[in-house]
């Protein structure tokens, strides 16, 4: 089989996945996911790597596999509460890692812009929603361990937050914007995951929680793969790590 052909399955299986995964919770028995999440981002990694396999960087692999770990560890947490803490942590070096990846690019260029008042507004947006969030669930969770992996989550979260509002102010290209909305994608996603865990039980929410779940996850492979304006000049060379 051809290397096309190949990835034109990858790519087509990781379509009807996804869309499989969105119908499951709003049409049909939400437990489906179960079946279907495990299987979308292996796939979609495949195709990842045979179509831009050389700008993957060690970096980008290491989100990947936290962002994974912590998806399918997020599917059976009601079984444990250790799986649930093991699902913290994950999503804390997710975040980490994405902050990694998002700073080292910063980091090659020496322009410097300071941040418009719409990106400050969605920062301090965030951290206002991070608060309340964090307040509501260490109130409602009696778990000390958990209490204290969250206020980290927050802690990571905002620096996060902050890493794509510093890249946005200072190149605002193509690039700059995947991986700003991806970032912010990921983190209202984990609010309204929290949201719907705890307190409300609603479909829309829930339905929010999948379209930005995968949503931040292609956006953010969008920005590895895409090249950067410095200058007046493209850049498609990757950090290393």
């Amino acid at each position: 089989m051809k290397k096309t052909t190949i990835k034109r399955v990858l790519l087509s299986l990781t379509i009807i996945l996804v869309v499989v995964y969105y119908c499951a919770g709003i049409l049909f028995d939400p437990s489906l996911v179960i079946f279907i999440k495990p299987f979308i981002i292996p796939i979609f990694i495949g195709y990842a790597v045979l179509t831009n396999g050389k700008q993957l960087t060690l970096n980008y692999f290491l989100f990947v596999s936290f962002f994974y770990a912590y998806q399918l560890l997020i599917l059976f947490w009601e079984d444990s509460a250790h799986l649930f803490r093991a699902a913290m942590v994950a999503s804390f070096f997710c975040y980490l890692s994405l902050i990694r990846l998002g700073y080292r690019s910063i980091k090659r260029s020496k322009l410097y812009t300071l941040p418009s008042g719409f990106t400050l507004f969605i920062l301090l947006l965030n951290c206002m929603f991070l608060l309340l969030i964090l307040y509501i669930l260490i109130s409602a969770i009696g778990d000390q361990y958990l209490n204290i992996i969250l206020v980290f989550n927050a802690i990571i979260t905002v620096f996060l937050g902050v890493t794509a509002v510093l890249y946005l102010s200072k190149f605002g290209d193509r690039k700059a914007y995947y991986f700003f909305f991806g970032a912010f994608a990921l983190i209202f996603n984990d609010v309204f995951a929290a949201i719907g865990t705890y307190f409300v039980h609603n479909i829309v929410l829930n339905s929010l929680d999948r379209l930005l779940h995968f949503g931040s996850f292609y956006l953010i492979y969008l920005f590895v793969v895409s090249k950067k304006k410095v200058e007046n000049h493209l850049d498609d060379s990757q950090p290393s790590v």
